[in-house]
Order: structure tokens, then C-alpha cells, then sequence
């Protein structure tokens, strides 16, 4: 697909609008020349007037890096700076921005959660993406889960394409050959209608996938720790409903189901009675693998839209929205053997007001409410059988429960404002409060529930809920000038919190021979308090005809820091963490032919312990990163050649992140009727052992095989799509 200059990654959108906005942002072009751009509230504005570091990767980009076989944490990972390189893991986790925690959503709708699972980019088919709006650095104006920035996918719906019935085709597949298992096909369907007043999209996307295969040929270690992304069926059914009541209310729904399940065959070959667990020997795949309740991935979700663009010389945005999800995990063995089912359900909406009361002024404000449920189970199977089939064949014996049940409540009012005072001098401040209530539920610790499940009578007492109210105030101001029409610098200074992983700290405990619980974590003994982070950033951007680009110095600093234990619960402790750090980026048309660029993020980590500082935990430092380009396109043709370089890192214990490096090359041909994609990635083939596979080590190993953890990056792989818009 041909990429124009007005289809440049751009940087757009008042961020105000992005993170407050709670509504599908519908952007389409303001005008024919790059820089204008349709937020939330229908107003254009220019990217000269945002004094923040905001990009958006547009469709044509998306869908060029997917229908050339990218994986959709890598697309994210090759075009925004600020994010790590992916996992390719069913999981994102450790692929943070800036160092820090990410939110993710999808027309508004934060996919994170309170336990704090890492499936935010196992939630959509490419397909369905109309763009990507990202900001970097804290955000005031958000809730929880933002420190490090936000990540806002935006769906496609029925008004994109213009009057009348429209249809999009995406068929593909890749394989590295390297045998029958090594190969991923997808077929996508979408119809859309736009008559009238009414618009409308319905969109079907079936992916299945096949092994994953190293550069060796060997079949990659399947993730025993966040799942696998191999033999995984992905469904992703989308649909939204549009009607003009009038010039200036218009009513939204959009729903998506989307389930991502594994099917696999194959297995990791543990030895006789897990031998291969404990020593160093080489791990690797074997076909025989049974279990009727393999990882999965589902979600459903509904959002209800009003716009009302003259509620009394306003702009009005009122949402409501729920969202379930059901997440499985493999069996793991660690003395026991046994998965978990988490489930979360949440229903919120968002109020939205946007005025201009002068010519200079313009405010937006409003208030948010959220209530979160959570549960989850824990299914044991029978270790005998497993260890006599070398940890192949799983059979359950019965389930208990795995984390106390946790409700979660906000409430939260916000207001931002925005004064240009002359032509090259703007400001901007803001702030939100949000109040929390969390509720926890009584909970026996889940090893005393294992030990009652295999035949134990003793009756273990419940360690005590409870609930925690907590309060957070956020600022944020910042200034922007214009130097020239084409280029701006500005400083902006945001606060932003993390409310620690909940399941994770409460309900465990130590308990004496009676029953009684000795000793325990609970709510009322140990109120667990959010991380405020307070974040400031120095940047410098320039948009011309030709160029495309932005520099930005940032410093980042929280006041507690999360350690995961060696039974991986959490505890909060004192030591400070700062993260600062250098991002540019660059898109340059050498020619009208000819583009060149890439992304380079450099990134310091460290945590405060003792009074000294030293390099965080390479559990959770980011590496450095450095991305670039060359794209070459004619009338009927295309073809990009792109580079990943990340950086070695060193923690403060000497433990170590080894950098790799991987090579694409995408091409798109135009058809008399549509378009072929045609990709290979990691074009030379290269060696390596992924980001998270790396942090893995780390977080799991210990006294257990290494190898367990060595999952390799995917060797060569060849990808063919055609797709086609009528």
C-alpha cells in the first residue's frame, strides 16, 4: 500500500481530548494537506498547537507491517519509541512505556484491570483498526495504569469509506517452512454502510496459527509462565451502529467479541517424573500433548455513545460501556501442578464537556465512575499422571479458589484548561481527583485450600477482607511556543498513579497447626496505597513538506516501588525510581519516491535503595532501542526494509538484557483489483532470545532448568496477503 506523505505517522491530537474523551475519537482528514486532523469533539486542530509528545500511527501503517506478517506488539514496538520490543507471547508483559506501565484502550475503554494480567494487545484483529492514538509520559487526566503513557486503539466504523455499501477482504498466510506445522492463515471479512443518517460496520476476522519455529528450525519453547501464541485460533467479531438524530446529536454502539484460544498438540517434554524441570538439560517440544482446557483469551464488550456538538454552547459527550473477560493459563508445575481462570467484569461511563467561553479559552471537564469485579480459580491436576507421560498428558483433579474476590469502585472529576495568550504563546493546566473504594473478600490462603482439596482435615480459618478507600490529586500544566508555524518547542510537567496489583498482595498468609491463621497480609493490617509518579518533559518538533520530526528529553519520578517475592506475591517498599531519557523520531522524503527515518529511544533506570542509586531490576528496566528505515515507492509499487536494534542493559546485581537485532523487508504490489503484500521477517535470520523470554529467566528461574525459559525469537518467516476494497 502506497504511503503518501499525508499518511506519515503523525503527531496530532490535543491530548486533553485524547486522554479525557471517552468516546471513539472519529479522525479523518481536516483538509488535503498534512496536519489537520478531526478530534473527539469535531473541531480541527493542529498538530503546532500540542505541547506534549503525541503521535498516531494511521490504518495505512498498520496494515502495511500485519499483511507483511509483523506481529501486532512488534508494529508497536517498530513505530512508537517509547515502548519495548514485543514478547511474541500470547502476553505483553514487561513491555512498558518509558519504563513504566502503559494504558491500553479501545475507543476509549481501558482494557487494564486491577489484577493486572498482560493481554491488552491479545484484544483485536489488526483488521479492525482505523488508527492508534499514542501519548507518552504520565497523564493526569487518566486514571490508573497511565505512568508511562497511553496506548488508544481506534476501530474502524461504517463512515470512514464515504456513501453507499462498502466490503474490505484481507486473505493471508506466512510459514518458514520448515515443516506441515509451520503455518499461520487469516481471512477477514467486513461490510459497512453509510446511507443517510445511518452508518454501520459488521467485521469477521478468523487467525489461526501453527509453531513458531527458531532460526535453527527447532520449535520454539512454548511460554510455560503467560501462554503461548502457538496453535492459537483468534476470533475477532466487530460491529458498530451510527445515527445522525439531528445536525448535532449523534448515537454510537459499538460491540466486540473476541476469543483467542489454543488447540495445541504439542507439548514441553519435562522427562520421566519432571526430571528435565530440575536439571539443565535441553527442553524441548514433543507432539502428544493433552488437555481440555488449554490458555484462552475472551472478551466481550459494549459501548453506548451520545454526542451533542450544541448542549448549550458545548460540545457533550456521554458514554456508557462494560466489559468482560475471561483469561486461562497453561498448566504450570512448581511442586504442584495447576492453571488459573481469572475473570473480570466491569461497567463504567464518562461525561465529557468541551467549551470555548473566549476565543483564547477552551475547557474541558467532566467526571468518570468505574466498578470493577474480580475472581478466580485455581484447577490442579494429577501429578502422577503427569510426571509418567513426562508433563504431557493433564487430567484435573478438582479446583479451589486462587486470589481473594476484589471489587473495585472510582469515582472521578476532572478539569482541564487550555489559554493562548498570542499567536506563538499558549498554556494549558489541569487536574482530576479520583476516589477509590476496593473491596477484598475473606480468603483461605490457596496452599492451605490445595492441601484441604488432596485429603487434609484440617479446617483452615479464612484470613479477613476488608475494604480501603484511598484518594488521588493529579496536576499537570505545560507551555508551548511556536517558533514557526512549522515548529514548536515545549515543556509540560504531569502527574500520574498505579494502584499495585491487589490479588497479588492480600490473602496469604501463615497458619498454625490448628487451622488459625498465625500471620497474614490482610487489608485492615496492611492498606495498600497507590505510586504517584510525576513526570516532566523538554520537546522540540519540526512539520514541513518533507520532514517529520521531534525530539524529547523526559524525567520521571515515583515515590515506592513494587518487589515481586518468591512466591510471586508483591510487597511495596520505600525506594524511590527514576527513569529519564532522550526519544526522537524522523520521517524524511528524500525524493517523492524516496523516504528514509526510524525512532531511537535512550533510556536510564534506576531505584533508590540505601541512599545510592543503581540501574532497577532487569525484571523491569526497559532497554534502549533504536529503530530505521528505507521505503521505496512507485505508482504500482512498494517495498520497506526496516531494522530493530535493542540495546544490552545491566542491572545493578550484574544481571543482564542481551540487545538482538532483526531485519523486514515489506512489499506491496497494486493489482488491477486490489492489492498483494508480500513480507519476510527477520530477513537474515538472526539468533536471538526474546525481551521477555530474557526477563523471564529472571523473574521464574532460581533452582529450575533455564532452558524453560528460553524462548527463542521466530527464525525467517515468508508472508503473502491479499486484500481488497470495493
Amino acid at each position: 500500500m502506497k504511503q503518501t506523505k499525508s499518511n506519515k505517522i503523525r503527531f496530532m491530537l490535543n491530548p486533553i481530548i485524547i486522554a479525557m474523551l471517552g468516546v471513539p475519537l472519529q479522525s479523518q482528514a481536516a483538509d488535503e494537506e498534512y496536519g489537520m486532523v478531526v478530534t473527539a469533539n469535531r473541531t480541527p486542530q493542529s498538530i503546532s498547537d500540542i505541547a506534549a509528545t503525541v503521535l498516531v500511527i494511521e490504518e495505512e501503517q498498520i496494515a502495511e507491517q500485519a499483511q507483511s506478517g509483523v506481529e501486532f506488539k512488534d508494529i508497536l514496538a517498530n513505530l512508537i519509541p517509547s515502548i519495548d520490543v514485543g514478547s511474541q507471547s500470547r502476553s505483553n508483559a514487561g513491555q512498558n512505556m518509558r519504563g513504566r506501565s502503559a494504558l491500553v484502550m479501545i475507543d476509549g475503554i481501558s482494557l487494564n484491570s486491577t489484577r493486572s494480567v498482560s493481554r491488552q494487545f491479545d484484544s483485536i484483529n489488526p483488521f479492525n483498526i482505523a488508527r492508534i492514538e499514542v501519548i507518552s509520559g504520565a497523564s493526569a487526566m487518566y486514571g490508573g495504569g497511565s505512568t508511562g503513557g497511553i496506548i488508544n486503539i481506534i476501530t474502524k466504523k461504517g463512515n470512514e469509506d464515504g456513501d453507499g455499501v462498502h466490503t474490505e477482504t484481507w486473505v493471508g498466510a506466512q510459514s518458514g517452512f520448515n515443516n506441515s506445522e509451520d503455518l499461520q492463515y487469516q481471512v477477514a471479512q467486513s461490510i459497512s454502510v453509510n446511507k443517510d443518517k445511518l452508518d454501520a460496520r459488521l467485521a469477521i476476522s478468523y487467525d489461526q496459527t501453527g509453531g513458531t519455529y527458531d532460526s535453527n528450525g527447532d520449535m520454539v519453547i512454548q511460554d510455560a509462565t503467560q501462554t503461548s501464541s502457538q496453535y492459537v485460533s483468534q476470533l475477532d467479531v466487530m460491529g458498530s451502529l451510527g445515527y445522525d438524530i439531528t445536525d448535532t446529536k449523534r448515537i454510537e454502539l459499538t460491540a466486540q467479541f473476541y476469543d483467542s484460544g489454543q488447540d495445541s498438540d504439542y507439548g514441553i517434554d519435562y522427562g520421566a517424573s519432571y526430571g528435565n524441570y530440575f536439571n539443565n538439560d535441553e527442553i524441548n517440544m514433543v507432539e502428544g500433548y493433552s488437555n481440555n482446557d488449554q490458555a484462552k483469551t475472551t472478551r466481550y464488550m459494549l459501548a453506548a455513545n451520545y454526542i451533542d456538538s450544541d448542549f448549550y454552547n458545548q460540545t457533550m459527550n456521554l458514554q456508557f460501556f462494560t466489559r468482560y473477560e475471561s483469561l486461562r493459563f497453561n498448566p504450570f508445575y512448581a511442586g504442584t501442578l495447576s492453571a488459573s481462570e481469572q475473570n473480570t467484569t466491569v461497567i463504567g461511563s464518562k461525561l465529557v464537556f468541551t467549551a470555548q467561553p473566549t476565543d483564547s479559552l477552551n475547557l474541558v471537564y467532566g467526571a468518570d465512575a468505574e466498578l470493577e469485579k474480580f475472581d478466580a480459580t485455581q484447577t490442579y491436576y494429577n501429578t502422577t499422571i503427569a510426571a509418567l507421560s513426562n508433563g504431557l498428558v493433564m487430567e484435573p483433579v478438582g479446583s479451589t479458589g486462587r486470589y481473594p474476590d476484589l471489587e473495585t469502585a472510582y469515582l472521578a472529576a476532572f478539569l482541564q484548561a487550555e489559554y493562548e495568550i498570542n499567536d506563538a504563546l499558549s498554556v494549558n493546566a489541569g487536574a482530576r481527583y479520583q476516589y477509590t473504594h476496593t473491596k477484598v473478600g475473606d480468603f483461605v490462603d490457596k496452599d492451605q485450600q490445595y492441601a484441604m482439596l488432596a485429603g487434609d482435615p484440617t479446617n483452615y480459618d479464612a484470613i479477613e477482607g476488608g475494604s480501603n478507600n484511598y484518594g488521588n490529586a493529579l496536576f499537570n500544566a505545560g507551555i508551548l511556543y511556536k517558533l514557526t508555524d512549522q515548529q514548536q518547542v515545549w515543556f509540560n510537567f504531569s502527574q500520574g498513579f498505579d494502584v499495585p496489583d491487589s490479588t497479588k498482595y492480600y490473602g496469604s498468609g501463615t497458619y498454625n497447626a490448628d487451622g488459625s491463621v498465625a500471620s497474614s497480609v490482610n487489608v485492615s493490617d496492611n492498606p495498600l496505597e497507590g505510586i504517584k509518579t510525576n513526570s516532566a518533559e523538554l520537546g522540540w518538533r519540526l512539520n514541513n513538506e518533507n520532514v517529520s520530526t521531534q525530539l524529547t528529553a523526559y524525567y520521571s519520578l515515583s515515590d515506592k516501588k513494587i518487589e515481586v517475592q518468591d512466591d510471586y506475591s508483591i510487597d511495596m517498599v520505600d525506594d524511590k525510581v527514576r527513569i529519564y531519557g532522550l526519544e526522537t523520531q524522523l520521517d524524511y522524503y528524500l525524493s517523492d519516491e524516496l523516504l528514509i527515518g526510524g525512532n531511537f529511544s535512550y533510556i536510564v533506570s534506576e531505584s533508590k535503595s540505601g541512599g545510592e542509586w543503581k540501574n532497577l531490576e532487569a525484571t523491569a528496566a526497559s532497554p534502549s532501542k533504536l529503530t530505521a528505515y528505507i521505503a521505496w515507492q512507485k505508482e504500482q509499487f512498494n517495498t520497506r526494509l526496516q531494522t530493530t536494534q535493542m540495546l544490552d542493559y545491566k542491572d545493578g546485581d550484574d544481571n543482564k538484557l542481551e540487545g538482538y537485532n532483526t531485519v523486514d523487508l515489506l512489499t506491496g504490489i497494486r493489482l488491477p483489483v486490489g492489492s498483494l503484500s508480500l513480507g519476510i521477517t527477520n530477513l537474515l535470520n538472526s539468533e536471538y532470545q526474546t525481551l521477555w523470554s530474557q526477563r523471564a529467566t529472571y523473574y521464574y528461574g532460581g533452582s529450575v532448568n533455564s532452558n524453560l525459559f528460553n524462548f527463542e525469537g521466530q527464525g525467517r518467516t515468508y508472508s503473502a496477503n491479499y486484500s481488497v476494497k470495493f
